[in-house]
């Protein structure tokens, strides 16, 4: 259990409690023991969740956001840290809800963790591609179902987390789609280049506001990475500003991910106390 997110707050609270079971100084002594300082530091256990957008791909320190997370975590918030990143490249939403019903080590994880992350649905949208590269469908029309699908997957993974953690406060945090696509037209398939700006915008937006109304749903937190890369209306170049990572498209690059890892921090810990 964490007794505050807030350092100054959790060092003045901390302090009043020393003082109100110990009033004379002399008695109990003027500060606490270095050991039983260290004792008393708080301490979680983080499980990250999803495909290659999340096991630190794009990032050079290979950290990724999920290891930046932790990082501040234990820098800013005094936390001692444990952190499983179960993500694995190419796994869709189906393969991330079929492991949370059935494989043991997933299971277990999250049974054990304070906090869940969660950064999933790059690879759902392969099928759209396919769809689109082989003329059965234009655009928009080749992605809705792969959204809608992703959408429902998406949901019914926080909620087997839910079920899994039972009674059991978790923080649940979701990172949420860029548009990758636009300022990227030189290394992306051909077909989606003349239409990079629609589709990035298009493909983040629909899947964003599916993960945050789902986080919605479940008291968890979602961040804009959408907005924080690509501004106000999703379309801005996100290479320009070095947020995506052009040499190893289509990641968050080292900065992208420190970025988002301060926009989790932001979120604070509730209801975790």
């Amino acid at each position: 259990m964490i007794p505050f997110t807030d350092g100054h707050r959790r060092r003045t609270l901390t302090a009043l409690a020393v003082s109100a079971l110990c009033p004379f100084a002399a008695a109990c002594g003027d500060t606490a023991a270095p050991d039983q300082e260290r004792a008393a530091t708080p301490h979680v256990r983080v499980v990250a969740l999803g495909d290659s957008e999340t096991s630190g791909n794009g990032d050079p320190t290979g950290a990724g956001w999920v290891g930046r997370y932790a990082d501040l975590l234990r820098k800013r918030e005094g936390l001692k840290v444990d952190v499983a990143n179960l993500a694995v490249e190419g796994k869709t939403s189906a393969d991330l809800l079929a492991d949370l019903r059935s494989d043991p080590r997933t299971r277990t994880a999250v049974r054990g963790a304070q906090i869940v992350l969660f950064g999933i649905g790059g690879a759902d949208l392969n099928d759209g591609d396919d769809a689109f590269e082989a003329g059965q469908c234009r655009m928009e029309r080749c992605y809705a179902p792969v959204l809608e699908a992703f959408a429902r997957n998406f949901e019914a993974t926080v909620a087997e987390v839910h079920k899994l953690r039972g009674s059991e406060e978790t923080a649940l945090r979701a990172t949420t789609m860029p548009n990758a696509l636009t300022g990227a037209e030189d290394v992306i398939p051909p077909f989606l280049r003349p239409v990079s700006t629609r589709l990035g915008t298009y493909m983040a937006k629909t899947a964003n506001r599916a993960i945050c109304g789902t986080m919605t749903k479940y008291d968890g937190q979602c961040i804009d990475v959408l907005r924080a890369f690509n501004g106000r209306a999703g379309a801005e170049n996100a290479y320009d500003t070095g947020l995506l990572n052009h040499e190893d498209c289509c990641y968050a690059s080292g900065k992208g991910q420190q970025l988002m890892a301060e926009l989790l921090l932001d979120t604070g810990l509730a209801p975790v106390r």
